[in-house]
């Protein structure tokens, strides 16, 4: 018989493929085992087939039954692909979950054979999922079965009794080394006890990625929950990758070789050319779990030279590729001054950072902006005496103030405003200058000396610091320096000052830390190296380069950009603009704010008018509108249509080219609202369905991740978070309602309020709210 009963035979069997041109060591053969030839693309197939075989065997599941329970299964990707398909042929209903930032690619697999996807929040990664599946079996076991293959010894038997014996037949028994990338670890584990049974000599290399990796399908094992069939003492040795060593291989596999491969792949081919370059001789197997085409939508496979964020630097006029520094980016930018906290220019580049922390942290690169405050400069205590109030009780009252706007803006936790907590450190740093001798002590103020620093006036390009028209950027009159384009680093105590205690002691006397050092102080404490600094434009020339001669004289890694946004312009009979809570006012919310603050590039003014203010309150309303019926919304169960999975494309492909584009968030807008219209029109013609509609929502939410469009406590509760007693009392309304029983109605109402719940009725259904959060908010 030359053909197969159906796919299920076609699992495993995977071919060897010699890598010839990668490998250094003529005398040592690596070998690729190709897993994306498996019938369903991965080596999950193996895993997924063992599993519900072995359910099957347990009685767990019976086929050919009309009352089998669900599948569940928590999953990064491969083993929930490999379900799918067992499941699709043998007639098993399957839910998957999934964190949300799983490729596009696979989710789309999966949803093809015929699965239900659950996606849980992608900073949680794969633990987030494990979370909610051990929950829905915990809860409702008579509903569901979990493969759990973590814990399941099928994942280890698969490979055992397959992959290593297929590895041993293939290479004669010539196999030295087996390198295999940790994941669920069920790989490494199977062939560790079936290819030690062949022959103990053979080396089996496990590699584990380091914490905070972007490496889809691995795990590290200190960082996330260790699966259960995990014993790092069966293999022979662990080996830690980092991800770009991991997507560099896999980019060279298939430059070099003409093998596509994935991330994971990327890592285990990495170890095992390092493996091969240390032996004299020897045969390397390394696993490839799946094939490169299922990471199209990730960076993977993007143009290494414009791969990244691409940032305007205002010191050679270019844009260039930011390069987190150890895996992490420091930004920096002066926040508003204290006695004007609601100043709407530092709001805007407030937001721009956060946005960019947000995107970072989808990409994997941890982030941390600093909003530096000065909170002993001139404005602070001029406001705090001016209220006969006490400088620390002031600034108290205006640090609330600030925490309190990033909240209502939606600038989120990555985004820290502070000050120098210690007035030492600004001490000590001008110590430091002083003896450098950049610095010197004049009637007991200290100065910076330009003059001695030869790199002065190149942020802001300024060839001829000595021809700048003085008085410009500096009050000569309260001022004695050797130079008066010279600034001030510590500034001699008024008699005010001393009567108030507000001072610092020093050896020049004492003193007050100036604006500068303050900032700069606080961003040495705060952040472990300073990648971006972000200033307004009437802070172009002189403060970047006073920043710019502060940072790179006192020891810190040098700063990589320096950018610049434009101001804020009045339109039509508007004299200025307002602080950001006017405007809020004016703008119907919050939202309509940030998104207006992002509405131009950040390097172009941006006009303030209540007809703009006006028009993002629309457009923050239909996205509000839109998301919320994806969420509520009753769809039909017809598949899911290919133009639901054009537009996710676009939105996502969008927002990317968007953002790395020198933080271009206003080129998106005409992506994203032409979209919503798209979106909408389908909804009108009943063209969507259930699946559809958790696809958009899922690429609405990621968009949503980046952008801070949505606040969460405005946004309905999705239907498939409502517990069963809340849906059968909104459903006994929804009938009264029809029957004409109002007074039914009502009493429903109210007694979904006393629950915490408000309920409102809109043409695609009803729509539910928690109460206590509207209340927090």
């Amino acid at each position: 018989m030359n053909w197969a009963n159906d796919v299920l035979e076609l699992v495993g069997r995977t071919p060897l493929v010699q890598l010839r041109r990668l490998s250094e060591n003529s005398e040592v053969k690596i070998l690729a085992k190709i897993e994306s030839k498996s019938i369903g693309g991965s080596i999950k197939d193996r895993v997924a087939l063992a599993m519900v075989e072995a359910a099957e065997q347990s009685g767990e599941l019976v086929p050919g039954s009309a009352v089998n329970k669900t599948i569940i299964e928590a999953t990064s990707g491969n083993t929930g692909i490999g379900l799918a398909m067992v499941c699709a042929v043998k007639g098993y209903r399957l839910k998957l979950i999934m964190p949300e930032s799983a490729s596009e690619e696979r989710k789309r697999i999966m949803r093809a054979y015929g699965a239900e996807l659950v996606l849980t929040p992608g900073r949680l990664a794969t633990d987030g999922a494990i979370e909610e599946a051990y929950r829905l079996a915990r809860e409702e076991p008579e509903k569901y079965v979990l493969m759990d293959q973590y814990n399941n010894g099928a994942s280890i038997q698969a490979h055992y009794r397959g992959t290593a014996r297929e590895i041993w037949e293939q290479t004669d028994g010539q196999v030295t080394h087996v390198v295999a990338t940790l994941g669920t670890s069920g790989t490494a584990m199977g062939l560790a006890k079936g290819l030690h049974e062949f022959n103990p000599a053979v080396r089996v290399i496990a590699v584990e990625p380091h914490a905070g990796h972007k490496i889809q399908g691995l795990k590290n094992m200190q960082e996330s929950y260790p699966p259960g069939i995990y014993n790092k003492h069966s293999v022979d040795k662990i080996v830690r990758i980092n991800d770009e060593d991991a997507f560099s291989a896999a980019r060279a596999m298939a430059r070099e070789e003409g093998l596509m491969v994935g991330m994971s792949s990327g890592a285990a081919a990495a170890v095992a050319l390092q493996v091969g370059q240390k032996l004299k001789k020897g045969l390397v197997v390394f696993i490839c779990p799946d094939g490169g085409e299922r990471y199209l939508s990730t960076n993977l496979y993007a143009s290494e030279k414009n791969q990244g964020v691409h940032l305007y630097n205002i010191r050679n006029n270019d844009k260039q590729v930011l390069l987190p520094a150890n895996g992490s980016v420091g930004m920096f930018t002066p926040a508003p001054g204290l006695d004007n906290p609601q100043e709407a220019e530092s709001w805007r580049r407030i937001v721009s950072l956060d946005v960019l922390c947000r995107y970072l942290k989808e990409e994997g690169v941890e982030s941390k902006a600093l909003a530096a405050v000065a909170d002993m400069d001139d404005r602070t205590l001029a406001a705090a005496r001016a209220l006969d109030g006490e400088r620390q009780i002031f600034v108290s009252s205006a640090m609330d103030e600030l925490h309190d706007i990033a909240r209502l803006l939606g600038v989120g936790p990555h985004v820290v405003f502070a000050s120098c907590t210690d007035m030492q450190r600004s001490v000590d740093m001008v110590r430091a200058l002083m003896d450098k001798g950049l610095a010197y002590e004049k009637l007991r103020s200290v100065y910076f000396d330009v003059a001695r620093d030869k790199a002065y006036g190149e942020i802001a390009r300024q060839d001829d610091v000595e021809g700048l028209q003085l008085g410009h950027t500096v009050d000569l009159d309260d001022y004695v320096k050797n130079n008066p384009m010279d600034f001030t680093l510590l500034k001699r105590a008024t008699l005010q000052d001393l009567k108030l205690g507000e001072v610092v002691e020093t050896r020049w006397g004492k003193v007050r830390p100036s604006w500068f050092t303050q900032l700069s102080a606080a961003a040495f404490e705060h952040l472990s190296g300073t990648d971006i600094v972000l200033a307004a434009a009437n802070q172009r020339f002189p403060h970047l380069d006073n920043f710019a001669s502060l940072f790179a004289n006192a020891g810190r890694r040098s700063v990589q950009t320096w950018m610049v946004t434009g101001g804020i312009r009045t339109a039509g009979d508007e004299e200025h603009c307002p602080g950001v809570k006017e405007l809020a006012v004016q703008a119907g919310g919050w939202a309509a704010v940030r998104l207006w603050l992002l509405s131009t590039s950040y390097r172009r003014p941006l006009t303030y008018s209540l007809e703009s203010l006006s028009m993002w309150d629309r457009n923050v309303t239909k996205l509000n509108e839109l998301y919320a019926g994806l969420l509520t919304g009753e769809f039909s169960e017809k598949p899911l249509s290919e133009i639901s999975g054009k537009i996710s494309d676009e939105l996502r492909r969008g927002l990317r080219e968007a953002l790395e584009d020198d933080l271009g968030v206003y080129h998106f807008w005409p992506v994203l609202f032409g979209n919503v219209k798209k979106i909408n029109a389908l909804r009108s013609h009943e063209a969507l369905g259930h699946e559809d509609a958790a696809l958009l929502a899922d690429t609405l939410r990621w968009v949503d991740t980046c952008l801070g469009m949505f606040n969460p406590c405005t946004l309905p509760l999705p239907r498939s978070q409502w517990p069963d007693e809340l849906a059968e009392m909104v459903e006994r309304r929804k009938t009264a309602r029809r029957s004409k029983k109002f007074q039914e109605a009502d009493s429903l109402r109210m007694s979904l309020a006393e629950m915490g719940f408000r309920v409102e009725d809109s043409p695609e259904g009803e729509r539910v709210y928690a109460v206590h959060q509207e209340q927090e908010e």
